[in-house]
């Protein structure tokens, strides 16, 4: 069929669509199509940016007209297997998550193409960590760039748990930032402080120094979220109570308009994190400061769909 005559009967294009998409629908049940895995993840990313981008245009449409939109993240740590991480997002698949909520999926890193695929499009995934720098000898990191060529949109940074045993300064951590932002990720920005810390009456010392190795490398904070966690209630089962978030949260508002801006403080989303669960999300989402949460084990389990909803 030669292009004149497609141009001259339109009829023609659509058999010829048509016969381009039996063509591929053969293939698939021979797998041809399915064969090499790269090549299946090639074209589900294809169709992946193309619905990222409807998302994106109603993510922005939500943001200006509600002030600072929920957002919820799942921080699997090292947990998941194939089996376990494909049940997950068929659960997350099959909800009715409440659309005004940003949900975001901190996924192991090898992981991270698999639940990209399997996952809604309106679901971000993040990598639990990135190095500084775009690339190099730096045996078993991993650079935002990669993070971003696999599909992830964020990247969650200054965890507890990096912190404490890989024993990351505050100013590393910040240098993370400062370049996961420039390659173009969004940036889960982990503050928080240890129960000695917290006896001894210096939570708001600790986060306001946290937040100022944030601040001498961060110009721009459109694509940060804010996520304070106690350590103290890090997989410990207890959780600070509504009032007590509320107070740092509160806080932290203060610090943002005496440090960085009126602005930034009225539009930063700051989450609580520390063992939220189905059962004490609704009370947490009720506090005025709090914009959503960074939640680790029950995230792996079927009642995260409750928390994501917390607000619903």
């Amino acid at each position: 069929m030669t292009k004149s005559s497609v141009d001259k009967n339109p009829q023609n294009l659509i058999d010829l669509t048509l016969d381009t998409f039996k063509t591929m629908v053969s293939q698939a049940f021979s797998g041809k199509f399915t064969a090499v895995f790269p090549k299946l993840f090639k074209s589900q990313w294809k169709t992946y940016e193309g619905q990222k981008k409807f998302f994106a245009k109603s993510s922005d449409t939500g943001c200006k007209m509600a002030g600072r939109k929920f957002c919820v993240g799942g921080n699997w740590k090292m947990n998941g297997d194939q089996k376990s991480i494909a049940e997950i997002c068929k659960t997350l698949s099959e909800a009715s998550l409440d659309p005004n909520t940003d949900v975001v999926i901190g996924c192991p890193a090898i992981y991270l193409m698999y639940a990209r695929n399997l996952l809604p499009c309106s679901v971000g995934v993040a990598g639990q960590n990135a190095y500084k720098v775009a690339k190099g000898a730096f045996t078993g990191e991993i650079s935002p760039a990669m993070l971003k060529d696999i599909g992830a949109d964020w990247v969650i940074l200054g965890h507890s748990e990096r912190r404490a045993i890989f024993q990351e300064s505050d100013d590393l951590i910040a240098e993370k930032a400062e370049h996961a932002l420039a390659e173009g990720l969004k940036v889960i920005a982990c503050i928080g402080e240890t129960l000695e810390e917290r006896e001894a009456g210096k939570t708001n010392d600790v986060v306001a120094r946290q937040m100022c190795a944030y601040a001498k490398k961060i110009r721009d904070w459109t694509n940060v979220v804010v996520a304070y966690e106690p350590v103290w209630a890090i997989g410990t089962g207890k959780t600070a109570t509504p009032d007590q978030a509320q107070e740092v949260h509160a806080y932290l508002r203060k610090w943002l308009i005496e440090n960085i801006s009126k602005e930034v403080s009225d539009s930063l989303r700051i989450q609580y994190g520390g063992s939220v669960t189905a059962a004490n999300a609704k009370e947490l989402a009720k506090k005025p400061d709090i914009d959503g949460f960074l939640v680790g084990g029950a995230s792996l389990k079927p009642e995260f769909v409750d928390i994501i909803n917390a607000r619903k």
